[in-house]
This record gives structure tokens, sequence and C-alpha cells, in this order.
């Protein structure tokens, strides 16, 4: 089934790739000592300033939903980006612009805002939720290829 309409497209690309990329990252944090970063517990920090140590299982939820929300902006950034600079090389601009966003997002805004303060001295915490990144551009990239069909005017 191909999605021609790009807000439908990305709303599903991102919905899907951020699900698994926030599974990705729960099942390496299982393995990881002390504190860590997950997707869910940042966005609720990020958009509803709710205090880490005062998660409740409502609270969860709304992060995870707001991350699935972060994950379909994602997608319609790079769904845009490839009808402005053509459908060629996916998997590079997915990365490209994931990992830019991510430089942006964890490496600016998380500190300017002070976000997640308890794993800013973790590094095997922060590279686990880079890698999780990484697995979301990965799936982005194929998702929108497998779903997606390309803008002819940008080709």
């Amino acid at each position: 089934m191909k999605i021609k309409d790009r807000l439908i497209l990305s709303s599903i690309t991102g919905t899907i790739a951020a699900f698994f990329a926030d599974l990705f990252l729960y099942i390496i944090n299982l393995f990881i000592p002390g504190n860590n970063i997950n997707m869910p517990g940042l966005t609720l920090e990020l958009f509803l300033n709710i205090d880490p140590n005062n998660f409740d299982a409502v609270s969860q939820v709304l992060g995870f939903v707001w991350s699935l929300i972060v994950g379909a902006v994602y997608a319609f950034i790079f769904i845009i980006l490839l009808d402005i600079t053509g459908w060629n090389n996916l998997l590079t601009k997915s990365f490209m612009l994931v990992l830019n966003l991510w430089l942006l997002g964890a490496g600016t805004l998380i500190r300017l805002l002070d976000l997640a303060d308890y794993v800013r001295d973790e590094p095997i915490s922060i590279a686990a939720f880079f890698i999780a990144h990484l697995f979301f551009a990965l799936l982005l990239a194929y998702l929108t290829k497998y779903f997606g069909i390309p803008n002819k005017e940008a080709n």
C-alpha cells in the first residue's frame, strides 16, 4: 500500500519508527546499570515539565504518546526534505536529519532547558539514547521507502 498524502505518510512512518525505537531503547536500558534516558520520560520533562521522580502510570502513557508524536514530526520534516531534494539516498538523508535533530535536541536543548540532568554524566545511557536515534533513522528510511510515493516535481 503506497501513500501519497504527506501528512498521513509521516504520521504512519514516524509513529511506527518511534514505537520501535522506544521499545529498542527500553530493551537496551534493561542492561544499563544506574540512571538511563527513556524517550517518554524525556518528552514528559520537555513538553509537560513533569519531574522525572514523579512519573506515574498515566504520565508514562502520556509521555509515550508524546514520543510517538515527536517521531511523526521528525518523519514529516524528513518527507518534506525528500520532496525538496529528491527521493534518492533515503538512508543517508534520514541519518543526516535525525542526527542533526538529535544533536540540536540532545546536545543543545536538553542542556539549555536543564532536562535529564540525572543522566548527563552517564555516557553509556547517552550512547544508548544515540543508538536508539540511529535505529529510528534506519526504520524511518525503510518505512518511507516502503509506504511512500516520491513527489514527481522533486525528481
